[in-house]
Order: C-alpha cells, then sequence, then structure tokens
C-alpha cells in the first residue's frame, strides 16, 4: 500500500477511535463514505430484482451474523457472490428470503469483481442465457436449494422465480 495512503487511513481509524464517530461523513469533495454506502446499497437492491435466484437471509450458514446486518447473495457462471448491508435496508430488497445462507466459499474481494465482470461479459440483452444458464443452474442447485429444511420451501422459493405476473390493460 501507498504510504500516502496508508497515512490517511491511519488517520481514519484515529479519527474513529478519539470521537467514536464513524467514518460515514469523510468526503472525497463530492461524495461521502456514508452516501456511496447508501447509492451502493439502493443500485444492488435494484439490481437483485433482475437476478436470477437471488435471495437474503438473516444468518449466515453457521447461524451468526455481524451486528445490524443481514446477507444478500446471487449465483454469478463463476460461483456466488454475497454483500452484507444494514438492517435499515432489509425491505429495499424485494427478493425472498432464505433460512440461512448458503456455504462460504472463501473467496475474496477480487474474487467477487472478477466473478461480477466475468457475469457481465457473458449477458448479451438478457443476464441469463445460452452461454452461462447451465453454471446458474448448477450453482442453484447445488448451493442454494440446499439452505432450505423442507421442500415447501424450496417450492416457494422457485415458484418467486417463475411466476408470471398476470398481464391486462392498463
Amino acid at each position: 500500500m501507498n504510504a500516502a495512503i496508508k497515512k490517511i487511513n491511519d488517520q481514519i481509524e484515529d479519527y474513529k477511535k478519539e470521537t467514536g464517530n464513524s467514518a460515514d461523513d469523510i468526503s472525497d469533495g463530492y461524495h461521502s463514505f456514508g452516501d456511496l454506502y447508501k447509492h451502493r446499497t439502493y443500485l444492488l437492491a435494484l439490481a437483485m430484482i433482475h437476478m436470477p435466484y437471488a435471495w437474503k437471509s438473516r444468518v449466515h450458514e453457521d447461524g451468526t451474523m455481524y451486528d445490524g446486518m443481514f446477507v444478500v447473495g446471487f449465483p454469478t457462471p463463476n460461483g456466488m457472490v454475497t454483500y452484507h448491508c444494514d438492517n435499515e435496508y432489509w425491505e429495499d430488497f424485494k427478493i425472498p428470503v432464505i433460512p440461512h445462507a448458503p456455504h462460504f466459499d472463501g473467496y475474496t474481494d477480487k474474487d467477487v469483481l472478477d466473478r461480477e465482470k466475468a457475469f457481465l461479459d457473458s449477458a448479451n440483452t438478457r443476464l441469463v442465457n445460452n452461454n452461462n444458464i447451465e453454471q446458474i443452474s448448477r450453482i442453484f442447485k447445488d448451493e442454494i436449494l440446499p439452505v432450505f429444511d423442507n421442500p415447501v420451501q424450496s417450492a416457494s422459493f422457485i415458484n418467486f422465480y417463475t411466476h408470471k405476473p398476470a398481464t391486462g390493460s392498463i
């Protein structure tokens, strides 16, 4: 890490310790960290409405969770992607709730970026298409379906993604 960046990070940590405040108000002159977090969270919630087999859960696979947070995720052709979000955003994620998050495979932040970029590169006008449907279906079957305690829960989850909304005149 660059020495100047390390110094700034150390100053932010000192500020948080000395004041008891978060870094939310720290800004690059255009946006604060808090603003960027909100932007990221709302964009993620919007995008996940269109993600196949996206989910949210209050607990990890082992029953734990970070204080004041929940986890959301979706499969990509190269593996699962998850994000932790503050509880205040729970209702903004209009996706199914699952009993617990799927197994964490040890991926890193770089892996998440690589998975998302590869998913984006595999998409044409539709996110899920002939180029990636087999991989996404495999991850759904192997990683998401096993989290359900009974067939009714899994059927409800599948129905969420296969339900066709009623059509009618406007």
